[in-house]
């Protein structure tokens, strides 16, 4: 994998532009670029046109055979000779969530339509709603695999459709379904608009005039995702080669590169890819800045796929514990199965004896230099991450989440009960360690416990929004999380989050927005996320990760009428008197019967802001599962708690609004993102993310004493490490469900 990020970078890196101007040929628009033989060659028998082209080109590399392609599908890293390590499993990057059919292929090859109906009301009468058109059009031809396009516009009846005989009959089927609902909504709220709009009928026409221009304006940009008619002439040419011996082109962007689909229909362009000589072609009649500007965005999605494709960035860092809470050892005991292969995990816990008096200051002079390198290594860590994220499209996150960190690989002697911390450092911190965080906090006392505690620690938190100091009086913000198997796809797992609002119009909670989110196949695992740096520590079950992670979402286009269905039948049901669910974990919500749901959840959350600084947010949450007898009440309970600045959320949001081939504007620094207390007080660079650890170790003090109250006492622990057994004896593990 390494060796293909830098081959791709050098390639990159070679990228320029060549342009030599000719005299008597510069006029206007028009320039004239330099272009090698193959490239010279293929345009003088280009029959789109001939006038001058704009090229982007590489730099010659030195002759050397070419090597194998790996095949569509089957791609591995290549292992250099004598390397130690394996080679890591090479994921497939695609850059496209809507792959075509084989109805659309046709549509793109201007093939004519398989069949013309008539919807007996013009399309804009039957669905004012010009987004909700397209979407319904989209999701039919998904679910039959067909293609369907309005004849000319809205203004019309007829629509035209691509497929074969069978896709072309279930296509008719469900557009007159369609369009008998359409009709029952229309006579229900007929009345209605009638007296509520009687006085805007000019308003209501220059609406729907509005919607007749957008309608319009997309179906002359959806005649560019075809490819141009033969003999066709256009003004500009341009052309890029794309490194398609590293990165294949439709696997990257599909077979009919529907990934640049945007691109067409901004600017008003052909793109077309020649697989013969690994050139893109780009054909348009407005301005030769337009090929300049497709050009370049085309360039940048290899930017984009070394950001997807690129190794994650993993840290394993241990905490120095303080003189009081440091022990000379540390074992492994059981932890949970993980996952629905019941992979097995170890907690790492200190052990043995207390710190020598005549030891304290020499250790108080090595924990401050192993603080140090902790900082300095997760700083770096997030530096180059952030470095190379702002061309990555799609829902980015970063959370600093608490729980219990448990190893999945790691070196333990055998037969070795316990190590020195030292070792245990430098072990954890090798090739072929493997750990996670549960987000478990392992809080063993009632809810109404947890609860009170929280409600009590005004010198940490504060409320959001209020100028009361209460923290109980913050109600709390409840979710149905639900995972599924994708209806279609077997092998494809989902989640399914559905929050819920109050209704001050009839008391209690609706479902608001359903978040449908793609979760790993049956038979892989889910994309890694970027940046994981875990802080161990030992002294105490409560650990914590700052982690970069992803979202994926599944397109509205591909929410079959099923999930839909499910979704909407999500409804809040009213606990009994005198319930309260945040105690007692009453479920909420009822679903319906028409899924095979592999597992469902209750996440109540508990949001508030440190004291110390206000753009932190906190959200204490508790996760309830319902696998037992009562289907009301939960089987178990999980704590959870995460920490962000909310300024997190609005810079990184910005990558989910991302066209192709675009970059985000954020500064990719360490500095902009951990912005310290005192801007003014302070010219430390490093200041603002010194801040935020400080934070994180007030978390980790508060929920250390909000756990040690059921735990054994520090010192009755440690005598029985003594003539404790091995780790594998002694506790049986229990088995925790993870998405």
């Amino acid at each position: 994998m390494a060796d293909d990020y830098f081959r791709i970078r050098e390639k990159m890196n070679a990228l320029e532009w060549q342009v030599k101007e000719e005299p008597g040929v510069h006029q206007g628009n028009t320039i004239s670029s330099y272009f090698n033989q193959d490239i010279e060659e293929d345009h003088s028998s280009d029959s789109h046109s001939d006038e001058p082209v704009l090229t982007k080109v590489p730099n010659p590399p030195p002759a050397c055979p070419p090597k194998p392609r790996p095949q569509p599908g089957n791609r591995k890293a290549v292992q250099k000779s004598g390397s130690k390590n394996p080679p890591r499993p090479r994921q497939t990057i695609t850059l496209f969530a809507k792959q075509d059919n084989a109805a659309k292929i046709a549509f793109r090859n201007n093939k004519p339509p398989d069949r013309i109906i008539d919807m007996g009301k013009p399309l804009k009468e039957l669905e004012p709603d010009v987004g909700s058109l397209s979407r319904t059009f989209e999701q039919i031809g998904v679910r039959v695999g067909s293609f369907i396009l309005p004849q000319r516009s809205l203004g019309e009846s007829k629509l035209q459709i691509w497929g074969n005989q069978k896709q072309v009959d279930l296509s008719v089927t469900e557009l007159k379904a369609w369009r008998y609902q359409v009709s029952i909504r229309a006579v229900s709220k007929e009345k209605t608009l009638v007296r509520a709009f009687a006085g805007h009928k000019s308003f209501s026409g220059s609406h729907f005039a509005v919607d007749e221009r957008i309608a319009q304006r997309d179906a002359k940009r959806q005649q560019y995702q075809k490819a141009p008619q033969q003999g066709q002439q256009f003004k500009y040419n341009g052309y890029f080669l794309w490194p398609n011996d590293e990165i294949r082109a439709t696997d990257l962007f599909g077979p009919s590169c529907e990934a640049l689909d945007p691109l067409r229909m901004e600017y008003k362009v052909h793109i077309t890819l020649d697989e013969a000589r690994s050139v893109f072609k780009v054909y348009s009649n407005s301005s030769l800045d337009k090929i300049y500007e497709v050009i370049q965005r085309i360039e940048n999605t290899i930017k984009e796929f070394v950001a997807r494709d690129d190794r994650p960035l993993v840290l394993y860092l241990v905490e120095p514990s303080s003189t009081i809470d440091y022990r000379a050892g540390v074992r492994m005991i059981p932890g949970p199965l993980l996952g629905p292969s019941r992979t097995p995990s170890r907690i790492p816990e200190s052990c043995g004896d207390k710190l020598d008096p005549i030891d304290i200051v020499d250790w108080e002079l090595e924990a401050e230099k192993s603080a140090l390198r902790n900082q300095i290594r997760m700083s770096t860590a997030i530096e180059k991450v952030l470095e190379r994220i702002p061309y990555f499209r799609g829902h980015l996150r970063m959370r600093a989440q608490f729980g219990t960190f448990a190893l999945i690989k790691f070196q333990w002697p055998p037969g070795v009960p316990s190590v020195t911390p030292t070792k245990f450092e430098t072990d954890v911190q090798s090739t072929g360690t493997k750990g996670t965080l549960i987000r478990d906090l392992q809080l063993d006392r009632p809810a109404r416990d947890v609860l009170d505690r929280i409600h009590h620690a005004n010198n940490l938190f504060q409320p959001i929004g209020t100028s009361n100091d209460s923290l109980a009086i913050i109600p709390p913000q409840y979710s149905a999380l639900f995972y599924l198997r994708h209806p279609d796809k077997a092998e494809e797992m989902m989640q399914l989050e559905i929050g819920f609002k109050a209704n001050p119009a009839g008391g209690g909670f609706e479902a608001s927005q359903a978040l449908w989110i793609k979760g790993p196949k049956a038979n892989g695992v889910p994309q890694a996320a970027p940046l994981e740096a875990f802080n161990i520590r030992l002294h105490s079950g409560i650990c914590w990760q700052l982690k970069i992670s992803t979202l994926s979402l599944v397109d509205p286009s591909r929410i079959t009428s099923r999930m839909e269905a499910f979704a909407s039948g999500v409804t809040f049901k009213k606990p009994p008197p005198g319930t309260d669910p945040a105690v007692s974990g009453y479920k909420i919500f009822t679903s319906p019967a028409n899924f095979a749901v592999l597992g469902v959840e209750q996440k109540t959350t508990f949001r508030y802001s440190l004291k110390a600084q206000a753009k932190f947010a906190i959200e204490i949450s508790r996760y309830d599962g319902y696998d037992g007898d009562d289907p009301c009440l939960p089987s178990s309970t999980q704590w959870a708690v995460s920490l962000y600045d909310r300024d997190w959320d609005l810079r990184l949001g910005e990558n989910s609004r991302l066209g192709v081939g675009q970059s985000a504007s954020w500064n990719p620094h360490v500095d902009p993102f951990f912005e310290p207390i005192k801007p003014s007080a302070s010219r430390e660079s490093d200041a603002g993310f010194k801040d935020f650890l400080l934070h994180t170790r007030a978390i980790g003090k508060f929920l250390d004493e909000l756990k040690a109250d059921r735990q054994e006492p520090t010192k009755a622990r440690n005598d029985s490490d003594k003539e404790s057994q091995p780790a594998d004896k002694g506790k049986e593990a229990k088995q925790v469900h993870l998405f």
